[in-house]
């Protein structure tokens, strides 16, 4: 079955609000070759992947993985190929009304009863100036996903807000970050498998802590316009961690 074509609701819903959830999007036998393959990243996952909530304090080998955040396209170069993410890159492109292309991808798993919260925070927050209004990224849940196990949050019209001031919470390590949006204007996304969240790179979200009894697990595929260069010109608050080694890097910034 051919993947839904956006239409003009579609582009405008996002364009007003800065978010869109597509129903039904995916294919679930798709869904399934996605798990198998990217399995391998919870396996060796002091290996393959980084634990984005860190915490202070804690040993590299004492992480507790909380967030495991790994690449998608690092275990399975084939990824690339899926019809999937050439339909995220046609749907990506009409929502931002300008060309995207793929730029990379996450794996984000939250444990059972024991996960971490992402916090409210910007993609552009972290990408820095370069990646201003050019950013777009679609979040695809590999189950069903609801306030329990870690669904997705938005602001609505968030992206309208500028970007925020972000900070690291106290207790991290990683390179995790937080702001604080007006959740007056939060929205909850709990959806089915299948189903994927867009939202511009300026809209703040963020998922809860998992407290189901299975994993949580997602992929992100973030795009980019075309043309653009990659994160830079970052705002202050920007931070690198290297988790093989501890060191932590501020980049420059304005």
């Amino acid at each position: 079955m051919p993947y839904r074509e956006p239409i003009a609701e579609d582009v405008a819903f996002f364009e007003q609000h800065g978010w869109l959830v597509v129903e039904d999007a995916i294919e679930l036998e798709d869904l399934k070759l996605v798990s198998a393959n990217l399995e391998v990243i919870l396996q060796k996952k002091h290996k393959l992947a980084y634990d984005w909530a860190w915490e202070k304090g804690a040993s590299r080998e004492e992480r507790a993985f909380k967030i495991v955040q790994g690449s998608p396209t690092f275990v399975w170069p084939a990824i690339a190929e899926t019809r999937f993410r050439r339909w995220m890159i046609s749907f990506g492109s009409a929502l931002m009304n300008t060309e995207v292309e793929f730029w990379y991808d996450q794996f984000l798993a939250k444990p059972p009863r024991d996960g971490a919260p992402t916090y409210w925070h910007q993609d552009e927050g972290y990408w820095g100036r370069n990646l201003i209004d050019r950013g777009i990224t679609c979040w695809m849940p590999l189950h069903d996903v609801d306030e329990r196990n870690g669904c997705m949050h938005f602001i609505d019209r968030g992206h309208r807000d500028g970007v925020l001031e972000h900070r690291q919470p106290e207790h991290i390590q990683s390179d995790l970050l937080l702001c604080e949006p007006d959740v007056a204007r939060m929205v909850s996304c709990p959806i089915r498998a299948g189903s994927v969240t867009f939202h511009h790179g300026k809209t703040p979200h963020m998922t809860p802590a998992n407290t189901s009894d299975s994993w949580r697990r997602a992929v992100t595929t973030h795009m980019r316009k075309i043309g653009s260069l990659g994160e830079g010109d970052h705002y202050p608050w920007k931070v690198y961690v290297n988790q093989r080694t501890g060191e932590r890097i501020v980049p420059p910034s304005r």
